[in-house]
């Protein structure tokens, strides 16, 4: 009996993305951005990691996307202004909704008010029943007892 055995190699293969470099001594390595603008909506593109913060970048660039044609650009754009006009009146329902459960809860307060006064000039009325009940109804200062003149 002979044994045999077999051995695999085996490849793995890794994607990195590296930024290319820009210019800059102390800033080796470019950033990576999105362009919004109505010519370019939504391309890639390599910059200085200065440039957005400093005037002594390098000026380094690179587009990272191709070109697409002017009917996708024209309707990347036009979503973005959809998705951008959304946003604006979901933050207005947002703005709205907390004003409604705000008015809600001052109602709320407000009832409670009601309510609770309510109930103290329910108990009034009850106090004044049975001091008529017994005969006796202060008005206006003056002390008036009611009874049976026999």
């Amino acid at each position: 009996m002979s044994s045999s055995s077999e051995s695999y190699n085996t490849l793995a293969i890794y994607w990195i993305e590296v930024n290319p470099p820009c210019l800059c001594r102390d800033q080796p390595a470019s950033k990576l951005r999105e362009a919004w603008k109505p010519n370019n909506p939504g391309r890639r593109f390599y910059n200085c990691a200065k440039s957005m913060i400093s005037n002594d970048s390098c000026n380094f660039f690179q587009w990272l996307d191709p070109t697409l044609p002017k009917h996708y650009k024209d309707t990347l754009w036009n979503m973005k202004l959809r998705i951008d006009d959304l946003l604006v009146r979901n933050g207005q329902v947002v703005e709205l909704q907390k004003k409604v459960e705000k008015h809600k809860l001052l109602r709320k307060d407000e009832k409670e008010l009601v309510e609770a006064r309510i109930q103290e000039l329910v108990i009034e009325i009850e106090r004044l029943k049975k001091m008529l009940k017994k005969g006796c109804f202060d008005c206006s200062g003056l002390l008036v007892v009611f009874g049976h003149v026999l």
